[in-house]
């Protein structure tokens, strides 16, 4: 082979490599892809983007952070990726559908396309028609047949524990005592109980 057809060869297999994945990029912009600015390690960009609306409806930006601005939508995800057993990381996605099922039959588009207004409207809804939680202590359930917690309940319980227990929000919104409680060696008592030792 001579150095003009190598050099002619090699343009048209790059050619053709450039063409299969421009191809490839045609058929996946056919399917409607949210834009997100991080990289989701669970769930599609999709379902993150999902996750971070409902996030950002519950706690939006106000005098204080949103979900969003608080990196919430990115904790839920870890949180699920490393903490959910696979039967339960199932059932969020499941959820997940389902969720998607009842935005569209009540308003007909999805919960990403609704109004701020309709997105608290149908979250409220469901906050109200929840089960109730059983009686748990240290994660142990102390009661028998206890309903399952719903797709919004642990999306809702995520979002609150990763917006409060951000060094953000604990530092800067909330009281924070970085050293709890204040040694006082000589205290008047009043007629109280004194403390124990």
């Amino acid at each position: 082979m001579n150095r003009r057809d190598y050099l002619k060869n090699t343009a048209a297999a790059f050619g053709l490599t450039l063409t299969g994945i421009s191809m490839s990029e045609m058929l996946l912009s056919c399917q409607k892809q949210a834009k997100l600015d991080w990289k989701p390690v669970f769930f599609t960009n999709n379902q993150a983007a999902l996750i971070a609306e409902i996030a950002e409806t519950i706690l939006p930006k106000t005098k204080t952070p949103g979900a969003k601005e608080m990196a919430v939508p990115q904790f839920i995800d870890k949180m699920v990726k490393e903490t959910m057993d696979e039967a339960s990381q199932k059932k969020l996605i499941a959820g997940i559908d389902s969720f998607e099922e009842e935005v569209k039959a009540k308003y007909n588009t999805d919960f990403i396309s609704l109004k701020p207004s309709q997105r608290q409207e149908f979250l409220e809804k469901l906050d109200k028609e929840k089960p109730r939680s059983g009686l748990t202590m240290w994660g142990i359930a102390l009661e028998k047949d206890v309903p399952e917690a719903t797709f919004f309940k642990t999306i809702k319980g995520l979002t609150l524990f990763g917006f409060f227990t951000s060094e953000e929000i604990g530092r800067n919104v909330l009281v924070y005592d970085p050293v709890p409680g204040e040694y006082i060696g000589c205290m008047p008592l009043k007629g109280q109980n004194s403390w124990t030792e």
